[in-house]
């Protein structure tokens, strides 16, 4: 019998994972997934045998995993669920209390007590094996509102999806990096935890959030999608409705009409909200100067700056920053308006 079901387990946290804002080429969706920035890797291999069940307590984490052997069911109280088998890849964003099971289930057993008596999942004689490959990471501080605007409560990428084979791969690099202690680990993490969201949000197995949503329409328009590129690729810029027509060849009116048709806000307001989005991203993540991130933002002053925040935010920008980090996000007043 197996000794111990839950194998390569790792906790890994970049505290350096600060940047501000990777403008330069990235396009706006890559931008956005970049700001969530994943700090943190739980890495595990869970083995079950026969009938079982596993909860899950509610986390502000993104948990991800997949397959390997078997089949299971993931359960939650609000109706989300799924049946996953061999090769399928799930994740959820800030899940509330859920469960695995497997077969005809068995009486829940909380996740803690299964790390803390490995066996308790296993049998002397198997009928049926489960192997889940899994692990969850967290996001920058004051991201949570974007990770849940932009991710759906359950991706669910089956096998035979051609995505799939691209995420089991990713996967498997990051078990492998999150094994070894070579120099770079916390960046490469970085990077494939990024591109493990983009793969697992632009497969298509499940309707975006509603940010997403309305960013990938945007980019499916080429007019709106050039736009788009502007925006995100110099946001401080002093933008005008006439100047991004003119830059994309269009009139005014057919311009503006497009583009809130399209993405659901006029393109000035998109650029304000980009604009607060980046300003908030640079309050928490960063040491920057009040004056640098009012001109990250697109205003001339520190006092224009700190109005325009408040009336959006509900609170001052060091208010803001108190708040998040006390972890009274709720208390700010407003809250946080949507991304695009």
């Amino acid at each position: 019998m197996p000794s111990h079901p839950i194998q390569k387990r790792e906790t890994i946290y970049n505290p350096k994972s600060t940047s501000v804002y990777r403008s330069s080429n990235m396009d706006p969706f890559s931008q956005i997934i970049a700001l969530l920035r994943p700090q943190a890797v739980f890495w595990q291999i869970i083995e079950a045998h026969d009938d079982w069940t596993i909860s899950f307590n509610p986390s502000s984490v993104v948990v991800f995993g997949q397959l390997l052997e078997g089949r299971a069911r993931i359960e939650r109280p609000d109706g989300i669920g799924c049946e996953a088998e061999v090769g399928d890849f799930m994740l959820m964003p800030l899940p509330p209390p859920w469960a695995m099971s497997a077969g005809n289930g068995a009486p829940p057993i909380d996740l803690k007590q299964v790390m803390a008596e490995p066996t308790l999942l296993l049998t002397s004689k198997p009928r049926t094996v489960t192997r889940i490959m899994a692990g969850n990471f967290k996001c920058e501080a004051g991201n949570e509102d974007l990770i849940t605007r932009l991710i759906p409560p359950l991706v669910h990428v089956r096998s035979h999806e051609v995505s799939a084979g691209r995420l089991g791969a990713l996967l498997q690099m990051v078990g492998d990096e999150a094994l070894t202690e070579r120099p770079g680990r916390s960046l490469i993490l970085d990077r494939l935890l990024e591109t493990l969201l983009i793969e697992a949000l632009r497969s298509g197995s499940a309707p975006l959030g509603e940010d997403g949503q309305r960013l990938m329409a945007g980019l499916a328009e080429p007019k709106i999608a050039q736009a788009l590129n502007l925006l995100h690729g110099d946001a401080k810029k002093p933008w005008t409705v006439e100047r991004l027509a003119r830059d994309v060849g269009m009139s005014r009116s057919a311009f503006a009409a497009l583009f809130a048709r399209t993405v659901g806000l006029p393109p000035m307001d998109y650029l304000a909200q980009w604009r607060m989005t980046l300003a908030r991203n640079a309050l928490l993540s960063s040491d920057l100067p009040m004056t640098d991130i009012a001109d990250l933002a697109g205003y001339q002053s520190v006092s224009a700056f700190s109005t325009a925040f408040r009336r959006v935010n509900g609170c001052s920008p060091m208010g803001y920053v108190r708040g998040r980090k006390m972890g009274m996000g709720e208390m700010l007043g407003a809250p946080l308006p949507s991304l695009v």
